[in-house]
């Protein structure tokens, strides 16, 4: 067919070219070819258009579904790798000492110190505030937290234990190292790891308090209420612990297993027997 129209599109011009009778007439004769050959192809143009088009649709349709599917493999990736890793006790150094399940993995303890630093950055933001964290098992803690605050903020550190079974009161702690920071008119920030029968943070809060702190709150990352003995809700928690045995980040049995990424259970067997 479009050969067709070629010829007869070459035929009219021949004709026009050999004239006919009548200027009239043949100007008549040559704008009625013009219309017809521009109608013709017009027609012939949509025509050879439709396959190209249809193509191009196809061609863009395959293209956008396989775009579709390089987003979703690698958004499954990305899910893949968020996904926490199963510490497995039994894979560990220290497997012959713990409980088979991992109490807190190191995806849980990330959560629970990015949740803590958002909260403490939130409530301590534009104030002069002294974060003292409780040796010695609280340094890998502090150190992540501190890192994650997002305000200004001065560290500094407390070694104390607490003693006698009367009430808590600032003359019931031991201090074995003081802070060095002045905290008179400070915001502080007492910061342990976990806190259990809670009498050590409860007389430094009170101590701290009569050293005329502007404020003073506690920050755990474990609270293992079933213990408590003292009159103390931290301010701060990551989490509440079961009444376990708890080993690793920071928290050790006998001076050892503080350097576990995770927090552990140890064995039953190995203590009460």
């Amino acid at each position: 067919m479009y050969r067709g129209t070629i010829l007869w599109l070459n035929q009219s011009r021949s004709r026009s070219a050999a004239g006919h009778p009548g200027n009239k007439e043949r100007t008549h004769g040559k704008d009625n070819t013009r219309k017809m050959a521009a109608r013709l192809l017009a027609t012939t143009a949509r025509r050879l258009a439709m396959p190209a088009a249809a193509a191009l649709t196809a061609t863009t349709a395959a293209a956008c579904d396989s775009q579709k599917e390089d987003r979703l493999q690698a958004l499954e990736r990305r899910i893949a790798a968020l996904e926490p890793r199963k510490t497995n006790p039994t894979d560990h150094w220290a497997s012959d000492l713990l409980a088979a399940d991992v109490l807190f993995s190191e995806r849980d303890i990330e959560q629970m110190v990015g949740s803590l630093a958002t909260q403490i950055s939130r409530d301590y933001a534009g104030r002069d505030v002294v974060i003292v964290g409780l040796m010695d098992g609280v340094f890998m803690f502090l150190a992540d937290l501190s890192r994650k605050i997002d305000t200004q903020h001065q560290l500094d550190f407390i070694s104390a234990s607490s003693y006698g079974l009367g009430t808590v009161s600032s003359g019931n702690v031991r201090i074995k190292k003081d802070a060095d920071t002045a905290l008179a008119g400070k915001h502080v920030l007492l910061v342990d790891e976990i806190c259990d029968s809670g009498r050590t943070l409860a007389s430094l809060k009170l101590l701290i308090s009569q050293r005329n702190a502007a404020s003073v709150k506690t920050c755990v990352l474990l609270d293992k209420v079933s213990r408590r003995q003292a009159d103390i809700r931290p301010d701060y928690v990551g989490a509440v612990c079961p009444d376990e045995f708890v080993v690793g980040y920071g928290m050790d049995w006998g001076g050892k297993l503080r350097s576990l990424p995770f927090v552990g259970v140890v064995r039953r067997e190995l203590y009460e027997s």
